[in-house]
């Protein structure tokens, strides 16, 4: 296979496929020259998988551990198959390389101009990111050192090869401080503290200010001497901080603070998406468990990549919406936390997001795996740390050798393997350390967050069906069953779920100028939606029962609140309904102004309206509004949004 084949092919597998303009932008190529690729690298791959066309998307499909076997295969991979080409400069850059663009482009096989452009593109990168891209005596970055270190780590995440990177003396230091650092965590701190001391023999030092002083407290702070030799204050401060960030299995952290926050978290959580989290305790303890270590990540700002946030926003883009507004609540209330980054977001999400998933199935879906690694403790410890990690409410049940498989009794869902299992079901075949795509695979599976795009073989099912009868009609039996298994991207996307102006309109909206209490404004709030039969008289009763039992949490903002209840055979259909009452109401110890009725029929339809409302409610002038405006207005303000 041609060197730019096999990089069309890489990047549409580890991007989860790519538009037709993409890899037309991405290769420089024109369009026949792009078709003329894609049916080559089909000719290659026979009897593994394809590149298709499907919707508006040139994607991989056919069997997942095929194609990933054959794409690691000899004759492959390049230097820079795990990067993209930016990211492999940017690498080069930091790592203090000397090349020309000539070079570079004869090395990555791209033409000069293509070289010239990234380069364009990363001067655009840094400058978003306040640093700058000398060129003289040679390619090197300006600007914060701090920023620096940060794009540093940010790449150093899709190193695949860290665990053979692991120094001996960072292995010394974590046994004698006890620190208990992952094998993952042992080959990230030995890959960046020789980074770390490039740019201190440069002359390159971190200023840290009050940031990281907080980390001189820590146990190990007096021994970074044995890591590091300088007496520069800042840069041990920064490198104390970047090892309490990484993954270990001791924790420092105060547990009864993350509890606090959790609970609070939930709290919050429930009261704005109106769900009621049944099994509350476990998953408290899995998403706890993600917290506790990336505490020290998040306090100190240290980048994380999370490779499925993208996928995140799309299935669950409702939800992130809600997430984020409760995780910045919650900051006020937690200044450790206040400053989480949309990645770490995007894993909280993921932890709600198949929480949901799996209580639209009647429990939890299934997560309960067993990893089978025939390498040895370091890679099942890396592997395990890194779910934990990454796949949200996964349960690792055991680790086990390869031998001890056959003779295994223990009850799993599936099986997590570096390599073939012949014969067992269930398994995914992933590398040590997981990339996107073995990442996206686990969560297909675990958490159904997207259609299983290399789960189904057309040739395959074509071949079965051949045996069986005869087909009249090959290509539209084709296209018939490509439409019913790869449901088309953009051109054939999911039906919306409603959002605010789709269920407040007309006379479902209310303006009173006095209610005697609040339960007489429920009551009033919710006639409408009694009049069309969207509720039955009894969800009223449940909704004010609800705020007798458990208190004002239905009050989401300042005047705001939104009443709901359990459905429980009591709702016919979902709706909302708004009352504004002109003069407050006391709502146990809360002056409202405004009664948005809810009514669900499941754990999800209603989420978008309500990150609708997160959106309209982060403005305050727009919370006046609904208080002040009239009827008009605030329909006004509902088609806005």
């Amino acid at each position: 296979m041609k060197n730019r084949e096999s990089n069309i092919l890489n990047y549409i597998f580890n991007n989860n496929g790519a538009s037709l303009q993409e890899l037309l932008d991405e290769f420089k190529i024109s369009k026949r020259t792009l078709y003329y690729d894609v049916e080559n690298i089909n000719d290659e791959m026979k009897g593994r998988g394809q590149i298709r066309k499907i919707g508006q998307k040139f994607t991989c499909i056919g069997n997942y551990n095929a194609l990933r076997k054959f794409i690691s295969g000899a004759g492959c991979v390049d230097p820079y198959a795990v990067y993209n080409r930016q990211n492999y400069i940017l690498g080069k850059i930091l790592e203090g390389e000397s090349f020309t663009l000539e070079k570079l482009a004869n090395e990555m096989g791209m033409s000069k101009n293509t070289c010239i452009s990234d380069m364009e593109d990363i001067k655009r990168l840094l400058k978003g990111k306040g640093l700058a891209l000398r060129t003289k005596p040679q390619y090197s970055m300006i600007g914060s050192e701090i920023k620096i270190r940060e794009l540093y780590l940010s790449l150093m995440q899709e190193n695949v090869d860290l665990i053979s990177q692991i120094s001996p003396q960072v292995v010394l230091f974590n046994k004698n401080r006890n620190l208990q650092l992952t094998d993952y965590a042992l080959g990230n701190l030995s890959v960046f503290l020789d980074f770390t001391r490039r740019r201190i023999a440069q002359g390159c030092f971190v200023k840290a200010g009050d940031d990281f002083a907080e980390a001189e407290q820590f146990s190990y702070f007096k021994a970074l001497f044995d890591l590091i030799d300088t007496e520069n204050r800042n840069e041990r401060q920064y490198l104390a901080a970047y090892i309490a960030s990484l993954p270990s299995w001791n924790h420092q952290v105060d547990d009864s603070r993350i509890d606090r926050y959790v609970d609070r978290l939930i709290e919050k959580f429930e009261s704005k998406t109106a769900i009621t989290l049944e099994s509350k305790e476990e998953f408290k303890k899995n998403i706890k468990r993600h917290l506790l270590s990336s505490y020290y990540r998040i306090k100190f700002h240290f980048p994380v990549n999370n490779p499925c946030l993208s996928e995140i926003n799309v299935q669950h883009g409702a939800l992130y919406k809600i997430v984020r507004s409760v995780v910045l609540e919650n900051g006020k209330e937690f200044r450790e936390l206040s400053n989480m980054s949309d990645e770490e977001i995007g894993y909280i999400t993921a932890y709600f997001g198949g929480y949901l998933s799996g209580s639209r199935s009647n429990g939890l879906r299934r997560n309960r795996v067993l990893l089978v690694c025939p390498n040895g403790l370091m890679v099942s410890k890396t592997l395990k740390i890194q779910l934990y990690k990454y796949i949200p409410t996964v349960e690792v049940v055991d680790t086990i050798a390869m031998s001890s498989l056959p003779g295994y009794t223990g009850s799993y869902d599936y099986i997590i393997s570096t390599i073939e299992l012949p014969g067992y079901e269930n398994v995914m075949v992933v590398n040590p350390i997981l990339t996107k795509m073995d990442i996206q695979h686990i969560m297909n599976n675990l958490l159904d967050f997207s259609g299983s795009t290399y789960t189904y073989d057309l040739e395959l099912l074509i071949n079965v069906i051949r045996k069986s009868a005869d087909i009249f009609d090959e290509n539209q039996l084709r296209k018939n069953l490509s439409a019913l298994i790869y449901p088309k991207i953009a051109e054939n996307k999911e039906e919306k779920n409603p959002v605010l102006k789709d269920l407040i309109y007309g006379n479902r909206i209310q303006i009173t100028q006095h209610a005697e209490n609040w339960q007489e404004a429920i009551r009033l709030a919710a006639q409408p939606l009694l009049d069309d039969h969207s509720i039955e008289a009894s969800y009223v009763d449940a909704m004010i029962e609800s705020v007798n039992r458990f208190g004002p949490y239905i009050v989401l903002d300042d005047y705001f609140a939104l009443p709901h209840a359990k459905p429980e055979g009591k709702v016919n259909r979902l709706a909302m309904s708004l009352l504004v009452v002109k003069e407050e109401v006391d709502l146990v110890g809360h002056p409202v102004n405004v009664f948005l009725v809810l009514a669900t029929v499941d754990s999800s339809s209603h989420l978008d309206a309500l990150a609708n409302l997160s959106d309209i409610l982060s403005e305050r002038e727009n919370l006046q509004l609904f208080r002040e405006g009239d009827k008009e207005e605030i329909l006004a303000l509902l088609n806005r949004y």
